[in-house]
């Protein structure tokens, strides 16, 4: 049995730990962010949003100088495109936002409302940790995610977007990742985007090392598809198209390309592959289903074209012609999700580090707020102090202990007087009031 004394020490820490929290809450209020993902918005609408890595130190450069938005993060990956700011007036950096959609990748205002979300304070925390941890990922784990937002965070420093709770809080969310990711098994057999790709085409199409493949593009996603079909086994034949060869020798060895092209000879090359994995970076449909209707010499040979290019670099109308299988990055993502269990012993346990970093965070931004707040009150009650020994001692440099009374006694009550008018026009109950005074100076 608790005694009454136990009972009221446990009530006095749970009025604490609700204190505590609310000073977070209150000392993060001003985190924001803004976000288009593959759960608010399918990829037709998506890709309209994304900022290809070859131009996002642009994007940034005109939200800050062009927007005058102080303080932000811009992250856009294959899934989504997020906005992390602070401000203290809400409206009117979603206006800048809204302005700097439309002007820098010709989205109306409507589009933007319908299929964004605004995270707030803690919100955005626990999203942000989950997300760099690969936990809202297409693929559970993955750590690609955790390379993109280091670049996202990168970018922002170089360019000077951060301020300290930005930065605090990516570089706690980095951490509490590559924790995750060492202590955990979550991404000890994960997969990418690319991989996972690659799998599918292997029980879809037939066995990969019976097929002919062709990945076109020579980035991050090429070099990851490329990387696991070499993992599997390898492919009858494996080829690689992109604008520019040299970058294809530079790593064809390694992945065992059996043959590379000029990009001009796509379509003639594509009548002779029976899939095709489309990891590209170009911000537009590079191969148009009506050009390569054209050139096809046989509608009945099958081929299954996989695109996991943000925007999407094959045109949709590939999936209307005979015998073609067209499969984008959403289609890719439903037949994961079906196939894969997303609840395990090493995800409950991420979770739990992850709630355990998010407290430690928050504890030291509060401390933080807390020791800005009070260091403003010591200098507010330095200025005073000064004030009345400018007043009341004018050119006096010694004082007699009648006067020295006299001066604490006026600067105590004016030091006391603003808090305790505030406390009594507040609206606490009379019980209320005498509790947080009795609290706050230790008076019992």
């Amino acid at each position: 049995m608790q005694t009454a004394q136990e009972k009221s020490q446990i009530s006095l820490q749970n009025e604490f730990l609700t204190f505590e929290n609310k000073l977070t809450d209150k000392s993060i209020q001003i985190l924001y962010l803004l976000t288009i993902n593959h759960n608010t918005a399918p990829i037709v609408i998506r890709e309209r949003f994304a900022i290809q890595e070859y131009v996002l130190e642009q994007a940034v450069k005109s939200l800050k100088s062009k927007f005058k938005l102080d303080a932000f993060v811009i992250l856009s990956t294959c899934n989504r495109t997020e906005i992390y700011f602070t401000t203290d007036n809400t409206t009117q950096v979603l206006d800048k936002l809204y302005r700097f959609f439309n002007e820098f990748l010709c989205l109306e205002k409507r589009i933007v409302e319908e299929y964004s979300v605004l995270y707030n304070g803690c919100d955005v925390v626990s999203h942000i940790f989950r997300l760099a941890a690969g936990l809202e990922s297409l693929v559970l784990g993955e750590r690609q995610i955790l390379s993109q937002m280091k670049q996202a965070f990168t970018m922002a420093q170089t360019n000077s977007t951060l301020n300290n709770l930005l930065e605090k809080l990516f570089q706690n969310a980095i951490k509490c990742a590559k924790n995750i990711h060492q202590s955990t098994n979550i991404s000890h057999n994960s997969q990418s985007v690319s991989s996972v790709t690659v799998d599918l085409a292997n029980n879809i199409c037939g066995p990969i090392k019976t097929k002919s493949v062709m990945v076109l593009g020579a980035g991050q996603m090429a070099k990851l598809a490329l990387e696991h079909i070499v993992k599997i086994g390898g492919a009858r034949e494996t080829i690689v198209l992109n604008r520019s060869p040299h970058r294809v020798i530079e790593f064809s060895k390694k992945y065992k390309v059996d043959k590379s092209f000029p990009f001009d000879n796509v379509y003639e090359i594509l009548n002779d592959v029976d899939i095709l994995i489309a990891a590209a970076s170009a911000p537009h449909f590079i191969l148009l289903a009506e050009e390569f209707q054209r050139q096809r010499k046989s509608a009945s040979k099958m081929l299954y074209i996989f695109d996991v290019s943000m925007p999407r670099n094959i045109d949709p109308e590939f999936g209307r012609l005979p015998n073609i299988k067209l499969i984008d990055i959403d289609s890719i993502q439903s037949i994961y999700n079906k196939t894969t269990l997303t609840r395990n012993e090493d995800l409950d346990n991420a979770s739990k580090i992850i709630s355990s970093e998010i407290q430690e965070f928050e504890s030291r931004i509060d401390k933080q707020t807390m020791d800005k707040v009070i260091k403003e009150l010591k200098d507010k009650i330095e200025v005073e102090k000064l004030a009345k020994l400018d007043k009341l001692g004018k050119d006096k440099e010694t004082f007699n202990r009648q006067e020295v009374e006299y001066i604490v006694s006026n600067i105590i009550n004016s030091v006391l007087h603003v808090p305790l008018t505030n406390l009594k026009d507040s609206q606490l109950s009379r019980a209320e009031k005498e509790k947080f005074l009795r609290e706050l100076f230790s008076l019992y």
